[in-house]
């Protein structure tokens, strides 16, 4: 293991990608990638979804990886023992995030990215690698690049040294002035270290000798952006997140698309951010602090809340479009204009919405919690409603219990007893099914009180039905029966078709836990005769999942397969393997 360690800026995560990459032929069981980047997953880091991850990349399918950290450990820890991996650990920050992700196979090799020393780790026998700030030549072949050999001859060898000191040798502030100079081909480095002395600014001290003026090297950076491009960078900075696509940057910004798109492609080309795909952009942890304070001296407070209660909306827009586009008549406490927002994503079916929210939560984490800071509680319990059948079908359990406890704060602050039973139902459910029956119980016990006392009967229908699978993932089959028996009396009573269809589905899954497979067949094909032909495919696909394993059971494995192989079809279409791998352990019987 190496332990790379160093300052902001100083280009950690560079030079680990780049030795990876150089390197990757030599590890011939592939290479693993984890970011612990606490802006990449909404100020909360979890291990255990970092080994989910993992375990999908290495070929474990969704219905084989386990739901607790202890359990995926030791199966990391097994499907590693006879591989040779290449394991890059980025902007990790606790030795004890590193110690649950090492494979055990001999012949593997972990780098880690920190801008701590992670003495534990050293303590164990990791080679310790300090990244200190570029040599002067170093420097000096970076410029010339960036700027050409030409224009570098021209400039006098102290003044090349001075801007040197100034960046202190970090990358990411000598591509800034260099950037300058590109887009000034007329200047020299004299003007830009007379336009950044210009600017007034503390030098920082460096870790080790030396000092920088990174901020007064940004300021003059910000000072040369029109005025577009200027607003848009202080705008980005309000984002705590990893990064924004530019709808959302323009909802920020509160600008039209196309003058967006060219504001962030005339920061990028400045190097004041990043684009590491396409129509993705983040901003360095340096020039985002930069950013942050541009926008906090430069606007307004007021103005600056208003363009975050934007994003805020944005996000709880999307986030309850793709909740929609996966379950269109599922409970909701609210309707649909209780929120909205231009530009907000909309998906044409569930694979999208699940595709868009794979490569959004961290995001959505991080503005829920901006949201919570700024007591916006409204906003907070409907993104973490909308959240639920996001996080169950793809089992983000970080996500899904951050969300409803923070959501479950919101509510309180209300006085929203409806929206607190919701959120402790749902939240129950989580604690389930990770084996925390203890915490389940005690969230359905307060989600039960405040649904009685909110008066809302499909809502105690449906808090009654979330005991029933608390109780059924706890072992109790014969409990959850009975709640499931009941809570679809209350649907029945509701004339709710669809609640009174689940309930039919989750007796049948009672009964099959209870080996009475010919008893669970009629309610299973009640459900899927209430539910076939609507637009919640992904619940056909669970209900004829449970009729075929029925079927096995009683040794049809005719009609099993032919109901497996319609389950399969479903969930590959919609991307949920979890089912999908059940099923073809079912048919390869």
């Amino acid at each position: 293991m190496a332990v790379v360690s160093g300052m902001h800026g100083v280009g950690k995560t560079a030079i680990s990608s780049h030795w990876s990459h150089l390197n990757r032929r030599h590890f011939r069981d592939g290479d693993l990638y984890g970011d612990f980047s606490r802006r990449a997953h909404g100020g909360v880091v979890d291990v255990s979804d970092v080994l989910e991850g993992f375990l999908r990349d290495l070929g474990t399918a969704d219905a084989a990886i386990p739901a607790s950290f202890a359990e995926r450990e030791r199966a990391f820890r097994a499907l590693t023992a006879e591989r040779k991996l290449l394991v890059l650990l980025d902007d990790v920050d606790q030795a004890a995030q590193v110690l649950g992700v090492l494979p055990s196979g001999a012949g593997s090799v972990v780098i880690v990215t920190s801008n701590y020393h992670l003495d534990e780790l050293l303590a164990d026998g990791a080679e310790y690698l300090p990244l200190r700030p570029l040599e002067r030549d170093a420097c000096v072949d970076l410029l010339t690049k960036m700027v050409g050999p030409a224009r570098m001859r021209r400039e006098g060898i102290q003044t090349v040294d001075a801007l040197i000191e100034l960046c202190g040798g970090l990358p990411v502030v000598l591509c800034v002035c260099a950037s300058r100079l590109v887009k000034h081909p007329e200047k020299t480095v004299s003007w830009v270290l007379e336009e950044v002395a210009r600017q007034k600014r503390t030098i920082r001290a460096l870790s080790g000798p030396g000092a920088f003026a990174a901020d007064a090297t940004f300021d003059f950076a910000y000072g040369d952006l029109d005025p577009p491009a200027a607003l848009m960078y202080r705008r980005l900075s309000l984002h705590q997140g990893h990064d924004l696509g530019i709808a959302a940057a323009a909802t920020l910004a509160g600008g039209e698309l196309g003058e967006v798109a060219r504001a962030l492609e005339v920061l990028f080309d400045a190097h004041l951010l990043e684009s590491p795909q396409t129509d993705r952009y983040h901003f360095h942890t340096l020039v985002h602090d930069h950013a942050l304070g541009c926008a906090e001296a430069c606007e307004d407070q007021s103005i600056l809340e208003d363009a975050m209660r934007r994003l805020v909306d944005w996000y709880c827009t999307g986030v309850r479009n793709a909740d929609r586009a996966i379950v269109r008549d599922r409970l909701r406490l609210i309707d649909d204009d209780a929120v909205s927002s231009a530009y907000a994503p909309g998906f044409a079916n569930a694979t999208e919405a699940l595709q868009w929210f794979d490569g959004e939560r961290g995001n959505l984490m991080a503005v829920m919690h901006a949201a919570a800071d700024r007591e916006w509680d409204e906003q907070v319990w409907l993104i973490a409603e909308a959240l639920w059948p996001l996080c169950y079908n793809h089992r983000y359990f970080a996500e899904w219990i951050d969300s409803h406890r923070t959501g479950i704060t919101a509510a309180l602050r209300m006085g929203d007893l409806a929206a607190e039973a919701r959120l402790r139902s749902q939240l129950a459910r989580a604690y389930a099914e990770q084996g925390e029956h203890d915490h389940a119980s005690e969230q359905m016990t307060l989600a039960k009180v405040a649904a009685e006392v909110c008066g809302n009967p499909m809502l105690q229908a449906s808090v009654e039905e979330c005991g029933g699978m608390c109780s059924l993932s706890a072992g109790d089959a014969q409990s959850s029966l009975e709640a499931f028996r009941h809570a679809r009396a209350m649907f029945v009573a509701c004339a709710s078709v669809r609640g009174t269809a689940i309930q039919d589905y989750h007796i049948g899954k009672a009964l099959l836990e209870l080996g009475e497979y010919e008893r669970a067949l009629e309610p299973l094909a009640q459900a899927t005769d209430a539910l076939t032909g609507g637009e919640d495919d992904i619940t056909v696909g669970r209900v004829l999942l449970r009729r075929g394993e029925a079927l096995v059971a009683l040794g049809d494995m005719n009609g099993a397969k032919e109901a497996l192989a319609r389950v399969v079809a479903i969930m590959v279409g919609r991307e949920i393997w979890l089912e999908q791998g059940e099923a073809l352990a079912q048919i390869l019987q």
